[in-house]
Parts: structure tokens; C-alpha cells; sequence
């Protein structure tokens, strides 16, 4: 191979390399990273009897799965009977069941099954208190069955 032709077949190499990155082929260009972000929610238990547990009380805990380490991670989350966001008269949250910010659900006078879910933002940098219906979230469910 003659040397000119050398030159250009590297120039060529190297325009197809910045080429690739800059469309996207890598997580980093120009030193930027990607964000770290919370993907999904586990909730546990997935499925719960209150009877089964002392004074009918259910201890939820959540990991979350994130698209870069540490993951997955503990993390705050906003507890709630139902989705937080979504107030639907026709569904009111039942009486006699409730969740509190730790995650411990409470069985009283409800009886029936309902769904527990554990929010929290996309972005692992927003406080709770900045969430809401409007911004990123992701969610996470468990059912609790109370006798």
C-alpha cells in the first residue's frame, strides 16, 4: 500500500470512529455521561397476608433497580394504597387500611385486597417532595390481602 493512500484509509478509520460516537454508539462524547437513573422498583413481599403477620401489620421494603451501579440500591420512595397521583372518586381509598411512609402497611376493619405501591423519581438526585404527577417517576407493587 502506497503511503497517500495509507493516510487516507486512516483519515477514513478515524472520521468513521467520531462519526459512530457522535451518533450515539457510546454512553459518553466529549466527557459527558449518561445520568443515573432508577429503572424499576421491587417491591417485597410481592403478595401479602396480613393474617399471617403479627397484629395484621406488613412490613414492604423496596430495592431499586437503576441503568448504572451501584444497582440495585435502597432508595427513598412515596408509599401509598393505589397510585399516589390519581384520585378517582368512583375508587376512593378504602377505610381501615393504610400505609405509612416507612412502608408498614395496617390492616383494621378493611377487609378485601388492595395494591401498594412504592414511588419515587426517575432521577435519583430529585428529593420526594418535588415529585409528582408531572415529573418521572416509577413505581413498584405489591398486593396486600386483609382478612
Amino acid at each position: 500500500m502506497t503511503r497517500p493512500a495509507a493516510c487516507i484509509l486512516a483519515a477514513s478509520s478515524l472520521l468513521l470512529c467520531f462519526s459512530l460516537v457522535a451518533c450515539g454508539s457510546d454512553t459518553t462524547f466529549a466527557g459527558a455521561v449518561m445520568p443515573r437513573q432508577l429503572q424499576s422498583i421491587t417491591v417485597t413481599p410481592q403478595n401479602a397476608m396480613a393474617q399471617n403477620f403479627s397484629n395484621k401489620q406488613v412490613q414492604f421494603t423496596t430495592m431499586g433497580n437503576f441503568n448504572f451501579p451501584p444497582m440495585p440500591a435502597d432508595m427513598p420512595v412515596l408509599w401509598s394504597i393505589g397510585n399516589p397521583f390519581l384520585s378517582d372518586p368512583t375508587q376512593p381509598t378504602p377505610a381501615g387500611v393504610s400505609v405509612n411512609a416507612n412502608g408498614l402497611a395496617m390492616c383494621a376493619t378493611f377487609s378485601g385486597t388492595v395494591m401498594i405501591e412504592a414511588t419515587a423519581p426517575q432521577d435519583p438526585n430529585m428529593p420526594l417532595s418535588q415529585m409528582n404527577m408531572m415529573t418521572a417517576n416509577v413505581s413498584g407493587t405489591a398486593q396486600l390481602t386483609c382478612p
